[in-house]
């Protein structure tokens, strides 16, 4: 795969397959004891959502049905827009070469971790997040752990020589995006790959700026802006490629994708995406808005609320033909280094 700086859309649909498992899992704390309290299931509630338990206060967005819902809807996109593929790397399926160990992080809901699991049957797959929230049947060979990856990366032979590690709508999860980078080198064995499937939080239109007053552009330069005071900035997205080569990454590959805001393009395929697309951010709206607008730009819930009204009636406009652009970034481990 070549890299591209210039953003283009997918050709072609993947289709999703649905799988059966019949494993049962169990919460890690830290991968070094198993949880015995409920205290991670406590979920701290408000503005009529729930919210993470461990490490709380560190993750503003909700980790309620409505919010899993949508990271559904967010993965099927994604599959869309990626032709059914879990990954960009070249990852080998031949079995003496295929990944033996594969670290998510952040893994949400845990589809994709499953889904790897499944195409990786012989792989040790984990997947680490603040809330317990993933389905209690997987495959034999993934686990859920509870993590933050802010924190010091664990220790263990399940945390070093890996061979694979992905992150995919992690903004506004880390501290400092280039410290994730020089951390997953650091674990990854030599020639494993680290890849990143991120949004670049803003639109744009090829027929004329977008204008600031723009409802839809004024929030994403408010999420922005909030993200940024809350320690979790996410202007970063556009320059992961060079914070790979920075962390010391080889064939360093970057792919970026336009997804397209409403049902504005004219085929087929590209209307369902714009269309996902659009109900996604609809979807995301208040889970991403409350908490950090209310703790960092002080806004009351009535502000949001109108805030919101316009962004929604933003959504629906056709003639600015906004997009929005995901970047896809991967790079190797050298051999030598």
């Amino acid at each position: 795969m070549s890299s591209s700086n210039s953003p283009s859309y997918a050709q072609s649909q993947g289709d999703a397959d649905s799988d059966k498992f019949e494993f049962t899992f169990e919460f890690y704390l830290d991968s070094r004891r198993r949880i015995e309290s409920d205290s991670i299931f406590e979920y701290h509630k408000e503005y009529g959502r729930t919210y993470h338990a461990y490490r709380a206060g560190s993750y503003h967005v909700p980790n309620d049905v409505i919010e899993h819902e949508r990271q559904e809807n967010q993965y099927e996109l994604v599959k869309i827009l990626l032709d059914g593929r879990l990954y960009l790397a070249p990852l080998s399926k031949d079995p003496a070469k295929a990944p033996r160990k594969i670290l998510d992080l952040a893994t949400g809901t845990g589809r994709w971790a499953i889904e790897m699991a499944d195409a990786f049957p012989h792989a040790q797959v984990i997947g680490t997040d603040l809330s317990p929230v993933q389905p209690e049947l997987v495959p034999p060979n993934l686990r859920f752990e509870i993590d933050d990856g802010n924190d010091e990366w664990q220790e263990g032979p399940d945390w070093h020589d890996i061979d694979y590690i992905h992150f995919r709508f992690t903004v506004v999860s880390w501290a400092d995006w280039g410290r994730m980078l020089r951390v997953a080198f650091e674990r990854l064995r030599p020639g494993g790959y680290v890849e990143m499937q991120e949004p670049d939080c803003d639109v744009f239109s090829d027929n004329a700026e977008i204008p600031a007053s723009n409802p839809l552009k004024a929030w994403f330069c408010d999420l922005r802006a909030a993200a940024a005071m809350a320690g979790r900035p996410i202007d970063a997205v556009p320059n992961l490629k060079q914070l790979f080569i920075e962390a010391g990454f080889v064939d360093v590959q970057e792919k970026v994708y336009k997804i397209p805001v409403g049902d504005w393009p004219r085929g087929r395929r590209l209307k369902k995406m714009g269309r996902l697309w659009r109900q996604n951010i609809a979807d995301g709206l208040p889970g991403f808005s409350y908490a950090l607008w209310d703790k960092w730009l002080y806004r009351t819930r009535e502000q949001i609320e109108v805030q919101l009204v316009e962004v929604r009636q933003a959504l629906m406009e056709k003639k600015s033909r906004a997009y929005e652009r995901f970047y896809v970034v991967y790079g190797r481990k050298p051999e030598v280094y």
